[in-house]
This record gives structure tokens, C-alpha cells and sequence, in this order.
């Protein structure tokens, strides 16, 4: 196991709170933050664009970094495009595959809302989405073969629910769509950078950089199996080699797919952000942050007046206290003891929703989160219970 200590020292606002809410993003370690401000102090420019040294080294780091991603996924580099985020990367296929009228999507009931609205999106464009059920948080492929007909696009399934936790067999479920012809998508915000896993399989994988990975926000990015399967959504500067009155020649990808000025500091933090994942090492962070799970859950599930929603075995953990709305609840543990969690729908409306009609509670796990956290959380819950 690595360092516990030594890592939080990596970000010091864990000094001051409670830090649960991971699951909607991730605090950025000091190495990447000053990796950031090097960025700006010692070599700002464009990418690209330039052939003075500043603009050499700029594009160098920039593409430094999408090397690091390719070696942490086990992809090829020059297959990932870097976007803002995972909202973005499931857009640009949504907008970037040449549907048909009649197309169909499959999806999952569990989605947030990235992975649901780009494809109900599509309606006007006579895509049809279908929507296949859960059971307490997992989707049975059986359901998705049902699903599934000639007419079948693509599959697009989170790995793991941002509401629940729960892991789904996408392994499964990219055989049975790969069977039937059809392409898939994969969302891996709440699981990259959080367990080991082979993403060759999938044709689209969508993922930020701003939670597993511990980079800043407005960073992401989408790994394309075969470009041959996309078309670019968005022009400009940046994705073309020649320009003429009358014409253009586009630039191969992934420079194809990144018009205009990116997020040049930002996908340099996530850079050296994911070498220290790599440094911690997947595998242990998996396990440190499944300890803390099976914790939590333990304790939260021991508390009368507690409902909690996710299985065992999961590290986002939505629940309800009886007698509070789920925003009142975040607002007592924040004022109680700085404990930091999520509460509502979490952008998962038709899911959450379902559980209760207000919302969850949300507590969520990271690679900086420690035993005595756990402690405190679990504490404060119940001075709340014993409260009311």
C-alpha cells in the first residue's frame, strides 16, 4: 500500500474538512497544480501554432501528457482526443456518427444524465433510445440481448452508477453488442483511476480528468478505437492543414477532433496528475478505497433511522436520514464537522428519483480518504439521528 500520509500532503485543504464527495470531483494534488503554474510562469503559449521555443515546449508538454494517458489506459496515444470533460467526449460521438433514420441507441436506466440526454437528443433525427432496467443497481446483459435488434447503433452503458456505485458487466455487454454489429460506448467517470480494468474492448470510452484521475476540471477525454467510426463535429483552427476558398483539408486525429485553443494547463496538470496515479498504483487504491466502503457501509447500515440505497461493496454510497431532506442533511454534516458530501438527483434524476423523491445523500471515497474521516462521518451521522 502506498503512503496515506505522505499522499494527503499532496492537498492541503484535506487539513480543513472532510472530503466525501469524490464522486463529483476529485481534489487536485499539489504536483499537478504546480505543474499547471509552471505552465503559466515558464513557457505559456499555444499549441501548435508557433515556432519559437515557448510554443514548441508548450505543444511538447501538452502532448507529453495524452503519451501518459495512452500508457495509463494501455491505448494508443494518438487514439485519444483530449475534450473538457466526459459531458463532452459522449457528445462528440452522439453529433459524430452518421445516423440513420430508424438508428437505435441502447442505454441503461441507471445513466447520468451525460449518457442519457445526447442520445434522447437524437429523437429529432428519428434515433430511437431504448432504455433497459435495472435491478438494485445492476443491469443484466440477458436484458440487453433482449434489447438488442438490426437496427441496434450503439450500446452506451456507464461502468460504474455515479448514484450507487454499483460496477456493471461491460465486458458482457460489449460481446453481446459487438455480436449483434453494434458499436459501444463506455462512460468511466466514476471508475478510471479507481480500479484495474482493460478498456481495449469498448469503440468510445468517455472519461474526465477530474475524478479517479485527480486532474483539474475542464479536462477529459475520448478514446477512439476506430476513427473510421466518427466524423468531425466541430471546425476550426487547429483540425485543418490547408485551407482554400472553396475547400479544406482536415489534419489526422486526434488533431482533427481538438479545433482551436485548448486546455493547455489543464491537460498539463492532468499529466504529471495521472503519474501519480500510476506512482499509487490502481490496484491499491481499489483496494484502499473498497476497506473504506465496506466501513462505511457497515456503519452507515447499523444506524437506526438510515436508509441506505447501494449494495455492499460499493464506494459511493447514496442514503437518506428519516426526517431530513437530503439537503438539510449535507448542510448538518458541513456545519457539524466540515464534512463534505453531494445531495439531490446527482444528475441521475430518473434513477434517483426512483429511491426517493427528494433525492439522495452521497458520500463517495478516495485515494487521500482516510480511516479517522470514515470515523467522523460515521460519528456525526449519528449525533444528526439522535438529534432529530
Amino acid at each position: 500500500m502506498y503512503d496515506l500520509v505522505a499522499l494527503r500532503c499532496e492537498f492541503p485543504v484535506l487539513s480543513g474538512c472532510v472530503y466525501l464527495d469524490s464522486a463529483s470531483t476529485s481534489q487536485t494534488p499539489h504536483c499537478a497544480v504546480e505543474e499547471m503554474n509552471r505552465f503559466f510562469l515558464d513557457y505559456a503559449a499555444n499549441h501548435g501554432r508557433g515556432a519559437h521555443h515557448l510554443a514548441r515546449k508548450a505543444t511538447a508538454e501538452y502532448e507529453r501528457s495524452r503519451e501518459i494517458l495512452g500508457r495509463f489506459l494501455s491505448v494508443p496515444a494518438d487514439h485519444l482526443v483530449f475534450t473538457k470533460n466526459t459531458t463532452d467526449s459522449i457528445n462528440i460521438v452522439a453529433h459524430g456518427i452518421g445516423w440513420e433514420c430508424g438508428d437505435e441507441v441502447v442505454t441503461t436506466s441507471l445513466e447520468h444524465h451525460a449518457n442519457f440526454l445526447p442520445w434522447m437528443a437524437l429523437k429529432d433525427r428519428g434515433v430511437t433510445m431504448k432504455v433497459i432496467p435495472h435491478e438494485k443497481g445492476f443491469v443484466d446483459p440477458d436484458s440487453l440481448q433482449e434489447a438488442m435488434s438490426p437496427r441496434t447503433r450503439l450500446v452506451a452503458v456507464n461502468h460504474m452508477t455515479n448514484v450507487l456505485g454499483t460496477v456493471q458487466p461491460v465486458e458482457e455487454m460489449t460481446a453481446i453488442a459487438h455480436d449483434a454489429g453494434a458499436l459501444v460506448l463506455v462512460d468511466a467517470a466514476q471508475s478510471v483511476g479507481h480500479m484495474p480494468f482493460d478498456w481495449t474492448g469498448a469503440d468510445f470510452l468517455a472519461i474526465p480528468g477530474h475524478k479517479g484521475l485527480l486532474g483539474p476540471q475542464g479536462t477529459g477525454a475520448l478514446y477512439v478505437s476506430d476513427y473510421g467510426n466518427l466524423s468531425i463535429s466541430c471546425h476550426g483552427g487547429g483540425t485543418v492543414g490547408n485551407v482554400y476558398l472553396d475547400s479544406y483539408e482536415l489534419l489526422p486525429p486526434p488533431a482533427c477532433f481538438e479545433p482551436g485553443t485548448p486546455n493547455l494547463p489543464g491537460v498539463i496538470g492532468l499529466g504529471r496528475a495521472v503519474e501519480l496515479v500510476e506512482e499509487l498504483g490502481v490496484s491499491d487504491i481499489h483496494m484502499h478505497e473498497s476497506r473504506l466502503g465496506r466501513i462505511m457501509w457497515d456503519g452507515l447500515t447499523g444506524i437506526d433511522g438510515v436508509t441506505v440505497y447501494s449494495p455492499p461493496g460499493t464506494t459511493v454510497i447514496s442514503f437518506n436520514i428519516a426526517g431530513l431532506s437530503p439537503d438539510e442533511c449535507a448542510r448538518r454534516l458541513d456545519e457539524m464537522a466540515a464534512i463534505c458530501v453531494r445531495s439531490g438527483m446527482h444528475c441521475a434524476q430518473p434513477l434517483t428519483s426512483s429511491l426517493h423523491p427528494e433525492g439522495t445523500v452521497r458520500a463517495s471515497i478516495g485515494c487521500y480518504t482516510s480511516d479517522d474521516e470514515i470515523s467522523i462521518f460515521l460519528e456525526t451521522v449519528e449525533r444528526i439521528v439522535t438529534d432529530l
